[in-house]
């Protein structure tokens, strides 16, 4: 199923950003324009079976097309074991099922799972064709990040578990066994269709987080926009919707992992490849969400097992370092710029001494 998608997204990451309907017309070769048989249009093995060439004109078709369908399919795949299979196991916050695997999904204990698998899912293929247009060079379509939008305020306000980290969380000391027990029975395995309080608050929070981290994570060209950055435009946006989807707490924590990675990238990439000159940010920002959503448990923090001051000091410091290693990172970036650009010139003048 993830597979099938990912060959949909393929189309997706083409065609949207060109401004052609997803739908009409079929898949078809770009160079002879021979549509694409639906034999030869199944997900990797329709490229393994034409080696890679269209199977009339033998143009080469990019590896790009299966590795795509290959990482969703593996993404969904994993998404479905580490979340409704394990009973939530790896949720931050949310108590796991008492029950996992078949068992539970048999007595119908996982619908709120379900619920959260496909909602994360839509998140994760969104964030995924983005990442690739802007490495295409192109601009996101705003169509695509709003219906993400609307689609994530509109189902996460009326169904309270898809948040299952709420805004306001009280320490471990305040949480009584009561309560627990009421939350167990409470949430397992149903779907409550409703507009709460709750719920409420930890979407706008979610969002009002979103927008500072999505400003603080673009804020090198936020103001100022610049031809080379590893920010293309609209790469603030992908941090809104985690802040819509996920909460302010695990918007907060991918927003500073996805900062250190990239100063990670940029300090180890020095000198090497075009490749890797133009990866961007946002490659960094669906990498940090897969991680997320599939271990969020442990890279989420929450204030259960620490004091409010030390959950309010580690929570700053992840907010402080974010513009700081973005900053860092746009320094890197701007002083490869001119080698790459002279060690190109340096090779098309050895070229054309060749050649004449």
């Amino acid at each position: 199923m993830g597979s099938v998608i990912g060959s949909f997204l393929n189309v997706v990451i083409y065609r949207m950003p060109l401004g052609l309907n997803i739908s009409k017309p079929k898949s078809r070769c770009p160079v002879c324009e021979t549509p694409i048989q639906t034999r030869d249009n199944l997900p990797i093995l329709g490229w393994l079976l034409l080696r890679g060439k269209c199977r009339t004109c033998q143009t080469p078709i990019s590896v790009r097309y299966p590795i795509v369908e290959a990482l969703t399919g593996l993404f969904f795949l994993l998404l479905y074991i580490v979340l409704v299979h394990s009973g939530g196991q790896f949720l931050p916050y949310r108590p796991p099922n008492r029950f996992g695997g078949s068992y539970q999904i048999l007595e119908g204990r996982t619908w709120d799972l379900i619920a959260l698998d496909v909602y994360y899912s839509y998140l994760f293929i969104v964030l995924l064709a983005s990442a690739y247009i802007q490495y295409d060079g192109q601009s996101i379509p705003r169509r695509l990040l709003i219906w993400c939008f609307i689609i994530g305020l509109g189902a996460g306000a009326f169904i309270p578990e898809l948040h299952p980290v709420p805004a306001l969380i009280s320490t471990q000391s305040e949480v009584s066994s009561t309560a627990v027990l009421l939350n167990e029975l409470y949430y397992y395995g149903t779907l409550h269709i409703g507009v709460e309080i709750e719920t409420i608050k930890t979407l706008v929070w979610g969002l009002l987080y979103g927008v500072i981290v999505g400003v603080l994570f673009c804020w090198p060209v936020l103001f100022k926009p610049q031809s080379a950055s590893p920010f293309p435009p609209r790469t603030s946006w992908l941090l809104i919707l985690v802040g819509v989807y996920l909460g302010w707490q695990q918007v907060v924590a991918l927003g500073f992992l996805a900062a250190f990675s990239l100063l990670c990238f940029e300090l180890s990439s020095r000198g090497n490849r075009q490749f890797l000159l133009r990866l961007p940010a946002s490659a960094f920002i669906v990498s940090i969400l897969m991680l997320q959503l599939l271990f969020g448990k442990y890279l989420t923090i929450l204030p259960l097992h620490m004091s409010n001051l030390s959950y309010l000091l580690v929570t700053g410091f992840q907010i402080v370092a974010i513009p700081v290693l973005t900053g860092m990172s746009q320094s890197i970036y701007l002083k490869r710029i001119p080698q790459t650009k002279t060690q190109d010139q340096i090779s098309i003048d050895e070229s054309r001494s060749i050649t004449f």
